[in-house]
């Protein structure tokens, strides 16, 4: 370890306040993140390829075979780069991101390598570098190398699913009978079921199997001592002021939680508290789990396939809203697959910017949106969550995240302390949650 730590300039401290996170704080998790669990992923992502090249083969046509050979070797060449602490080099595409990526890229200096960068920067470009090896290919440009634990980590859920149903219509079904205070309530159950599946996290465990268990409603008040920072109430009195607006989801996870994802927008919708919502996801396969056009469309097939009435008559009803326009899945735009920090998004899509502002409400999930909310950008714990937001106010604006990173923010005085005694790895274990919210 020493020579390694020579060789890459690594500082056996934790990352200092008031700077970006880098993975050359060895007592960081950006350092662990760069160390083990990306190669890991490199790993897994070649062996899974390897494993399943028959198959592969069969859907996408004989030339994938060598094809699929000659993207393994690159991926092992991409991990021997982040191993090695390499530049991050320029990449070329046809999806329409290659001048945004590289322009960026050109901004570095000599912070241009995985260590030495930011981590939001370093960890980001190593998954676009990923999908750029297969969009130089002729036949295997569509392929998702991430699938199958995407739809692991919804197909092992169903236990939670239906228990999760039945709770939801049994609300629904007597609507006509609650008080806006009794709706109020279960709204913000709905948040809370919302922030704890983003527990479910496949880049956090790097590509093991995740799952939610028994029955999630009934876990939620024990659950509430592990919200370090809740705004629940302001965000119902923001939902409560915007009825004839929209509000956007900016999804995170497959699986369970854009199962949670689309509960919260239901129970939105069929208790008229706005017009639509919208859902932003991921143009190509991101951070292992992170939502595509084609996982949202996978989901809502598999649910209306299901055998249980409950989980089929669910599906179709999403169907339905999507059909008739309240909701509504945004086209995907490639910011969200970007290095930049949020507050940059009014320079570089001006146009994305704009569109948002529009909406009564943004909902941020999970833990790179949060990231890229704070810009990777280590304030301390309790600077107020608006203060970290810099010129980002398109509109109100909230997050559901459970902690995956050590950064924070907006948390009482004292109480990191207090966490750290009981769990010096509180900041990474994802047991703990925010729901933080600013107005605009």
């Amino acid at each position: 370890m020493e020579d390694f730590q020579t060789k890459y300039n690594i500082i056996d401290e934790k990352p200092p306040y008031n700077s970006q996170l880098k993975a050359q704080y060895k007592q960081g998790f950006a350092f662990y993140t760069m160390k083990e669990r990306l190669p890991i992923i490199l790993t897994q992502v070649i062996d899974c390829l390897s494993k399943d090249k028959d198959q592969i083969v069969e859907h996408f046509g004989e030339e994938a075979r060598e094809e699929l050979k000659n993207a393994i070797g690159e991926i092992s060449k991409l991990k021997y780069e982040l191993q090695t602490d390499k530049e991050l080099k320029p990449i070329s595409t046809e999806l329409g991101d290659e001048q945004l990526w590289n322009d960026f890229l050109a901004t570095l200096g000599e912070a241009n390598t995985y260590y030495s960068s930011c981590w939001l920067y370093a960890e980001t470009y190593m998954y676009r570098r990923l999908n750029n090896i297969f969009e130089q290919t002729s036949s295997l440009k569509k392929l998702d190398y991430f699938q199958q634990q995407k739809h692991k980590a919804l197909t092992n859920s169903y236990d939670a699913i239906y228990a999760v149903l039945q709770s939801l219509e049994q609300f629904n079904n007597s609507k006509s009978d609650w008080s806006e205070a009794e709706v109020e309530s279960f709204f913000v159950k709905m948040l809370k079921l919302n922030l704890w599946g983003n527990r479910c996290d496949l880049s956090i465990t790097a590509g093991q199997e995740v799952k939610q268990d028994g029955d999630p409603f009934s876990l939620l008040e024990s659950w509430d001592s592990f919200i370090v920072s809740d705004h629940s109430g302001a965000i119902w009195d923001c939902v409560r002021s915007c009825k004839d607006a929209t509000i956007d989801i900016i999804n995170d996870n497959s699986g369970y939680e854009l199962f949670t994802d689309l509960c919260l927008a239901d129970f939105i919708i069929e208790h008229q508290l706005v017009k639509r919502v919208n859902f932003n996801v991921k143009a190509i396969p991101w951070y292992i789990s992170d939502v595509t056009p084609k996982d949202m469309q996978w989901t809502l097939d598999t649910l209306v396939a299901h055998e249980n009435p409950l989980l089929a008559n669910f599906g179709k009803r999403l169907k339905t809203r999507f059909a008739i326009g309240s909701f509504f899945l945004k086209p995907v735009n490639n910011f969200w697959t970007s290095p930049y920090e949020f507050h940059r998004m009014k320079e570089i899509d001006p146009r994305l910017y704009d569109e948002l502002s529009q909406s009564g409400l943004l909902i941020f999930k999970g833990d790179l949106n949060y990231r890229k909310l704070l810009g990777d950008f280590n304030f301390s714990y309790t600077t107020p969550f608006r203060d970290t937001l810099r010129d980002f106010f398109p509109t109100n604006l909230c997050t559901l995240r459970t902690v995956k990173a050590d950064l924070i923010c907006g948390i009482a005085e004292g109480l990191s302390e207090k966490l750290y005694a009981k769990d010096d790895r509180w900041m990474v274990t994802g047991e703990y949650g925010v729901i933080q919210f600013t107005h605009k």
